[in-house]
């Protein structure tokens, strides 16, 4: 009888551990859902940056190409130019021209002067020949 008691009482205790693994786990388990979707959320979003980060890294390359074969048109450019410009005349030697030997550089044309603004009287009318400044108009004009 002992041996029945005994596993009468295993029995129990394996029953209620069941109900309570299986009645237990229902909020961890849901959590562990939400958490794994979470989870592949997370992984496609970061697939996705990675396909951008790709695409720009290989438009700047590309653009980085351009940009260097821009600069080397330029350089051949600035050396053709350099080429077909006349050949500067030598400088005036600095010692010769204190002395008085050489010519005298040009002198530059007088500035025209501005023609002066017309005199305002502030106490006269707007609008007349003393004020000709123009009022603004007024508010109710603009509606």
């Amino acid at each position: 009888m002992k041996f029945f008691s005994t596993v009468s009482k295993t029995a129990m205790a394996m029953s209620i551990g069941a109900a309570l693994l299986s009645g237990g786990c229902d909020p961890s388990k849901e959590e562990l859902e939400k958490t794994k979707d979470q989870l592949s959320k997370v992984m496609s979003e970061r697939d996705q940056l990675k396909g951008q980060v790709t695409t720009m890294q290989s438009s700047m390359d590309a653009m980085k190409k351009d940009v260097d074969e821009a600069k080397a048109k330029l350089g051949d450019a600035e050396k053709k130019a350099a080429e077909c410009a006349p050949a500067a005349a030598p400088a005036p030697d600095p010692k010769a021209a204190a002395k008085g030997g050489g010519k005298a550089a040009p002198k530059a044309a007088p500035k025209e002067k501005m023609p002066e603004a017309p005199k305002v009287d502030a106490s006269k009318p707007v609008g007349s020949q003393e004020n000709p400044i123009a009022a603004p108009p007024s508010r109710r004009d603009r509606f």
